[in-house]
């Protein structure tokens, strides 16, 4: 009969702490089956996992290799020398139904005292390897943090530069002994809520009814090209005077005119109306306003109308073209009322009426991007003791007895860091259905 090996004859052995001539290998593995993302430390290739040893009832992490040969004990008598470089701190995001792994060698690095001195006279601490027990017991602890605002944009294929906050971080561990071979952790799941004050991690929002810093697939249209609101700055032709002009504090300006429509242009996806009324003593004031919407919000107008156009200028240096506008009959009904909403609500309250238009503050939905991470929100139209609530992208039709309109939610997003210029935008429409 063939001896048994004298590793197996130990661990047959109950309660027995043999130690095995080699090391015995063991895959240390991460999987996040959390409904989130996670962020791991990846500055010294240890993916955040560290191998602890209880040593008089307290569990402590150690070495498992020599930062530098010269610092084992078989080395650093030789009168070699190591400098151990510093390494930039490094994130790795490991996203939701993913798993990352690495090994553990089996070593145990114990410290110890070498014969030699260092050139201030003291003997020098050196690392010995120890080759544990198979049947000790080890644990794994893995710290990790949902969100790190210092990191880019990642899609968890590879580390990025970033570091773990230091006061947000969330820790697990798993006991387990080396002859067991694998060792598995998972991220605890994202706490419930039911409103944003709840969640109160850096970065984390509550959605779909948990706290969490992952942002879920969306579908929110993105602004830009025929899908947003964009007013030119008003031009008068003739006896000048066709509008008032009003400044607010900063740059901000009103343009105010009402008069007959005299054409109706549109060319290259922009509308533009030409407009005319008596000058006093003689001629004309003329004006020409001009704007892109999108065809959802295409409004019927014709020649020989009358009509007020009303124009809130908001542009500055950072956001030239913050324009608003609305459009109203002779009789001073609503036919269109358009905001590109950059940083907040251009129009106020008293020129939509009889719309209140408002940010709702719960998110709906969020996305990492170059600026940080962006948070959509849905955008509440109210008429009379009706309320609407519209996420982006969304529309509704909207009645009283004087007419129906088309309310249309563009965007409404905010950026929780001020990496650009537009922290915020809520662009709408709201457009009368005319002839319907």
């Amino acid at each position: 009969m063939k001896p048994l090996p004298l590793l197996l004859l130990c661990l047959m052995a109950s309660g027995c702490q043999c130690g095995p001539e080699v090391p015995v290998p063991v895959t240390l593995r991460i999987r996040n089956e959390t409904s989130q993302a996670i962020f791991v430390d990846a500055t010294d290739d240890t993916l955040g996992l560290r191998v602890q040893r209880r040593v008089r009832g307290q569990w402590y992490s150690f070495v498992e290799a020599p930062p530098c040969e010269c610092l084992a004990c078989d080395s650093i008598c030789g009168g070699c020398a190591c400098s151990v470089p510093v390494r930039p701190s490094r994130v790795w995001k490991l996203l939701p139904e993913v798993a990352l792994e690495r090994e553990w060698e089996g070593f145990v690095q114990v410290d110890e005292t070498a014969s030699c001195r260092d050139d201030s006279g003291a003997l020098q601490g050196c690392l010995k390897p120890e080759v544990p027990s198979v049947d000790e017991t080890f644990r794994l602890e893995l710290c990790y943090a949902v969100s790190v605002p210092s990191a880019g944009p990642t899609d968890g294929s590879a580390p990025v530069p970033g570091q773990l906050p230091a006061d947000a971080q969330h820790c697990v561990r798993q006991e387990f002994t080396p002859a067991e071979g694998v060792v598995e952790v998972r991220p605890l799941p994202p706490p419930p809520c039911t409103e944003g004050a709840a969640c109160t991690a850096p970065g984390t929002l509550c959605l779909e009814g948990v706290c969490t810093a992952t942002c879920p697939t969306h579908a929110f249209p993105a602004l830009g090209g025929a899908w947003q609101v964009r007013v030119l700055e008003p031009e008068e032709q003739g006896v000048p005077g066709f509008f008032t002009v009003r400044a607010s504090p900063g740059t901000r300006r009103s343009f105010t005119g009402a008069g007959t429509l005299t054409s109706v242009r549109y060319a290259q996806g922009t509308l533009t109306l030409h407009l005319s009324r008596p000058a006093v003593p003689s001629g004309e004031h003329k004006a020409s306003v001009s704007f892109a919407l999108p065809v959802e919000a295409a409004l019927p107008l014709q020649a020989g109308e009358g009509v007020t156009v009303h124009v809130v200028d908001a542009s500055s240096d950072e956001l030239p073209e913050n324009r608003a506008l609305t459009l109203r009959d002779t009789a001073g009904t609503l036919l269109l009322a358009a905001d590109p909403g950059q940083l907040g609500a251009v129009l106020s309250a008293d020129e939509t009426a009889p719309f209140a238009v408002a940010p709702l503050p719960a998110p709906v939905g969020c996305e990492d991007t170059p600026c940080g991470k962006r948070i959509f929100h849905r955008t509440g139209f109210r008429l009379g003791t009706g309320v609407w609530e519209l996420r982006p992208g969304e529309t509704v039709e909207l009645s009283d007895p004087k007419a129906t309109w088309h309310a249309l939610n563009l965007a409404n997003s905010e950026f929780l860091s001020g990496a650009c210029p537009l922290k915020s935008v809520m662009s709408y429409v709201l457009v009368q259905r005319r002839g319907e």
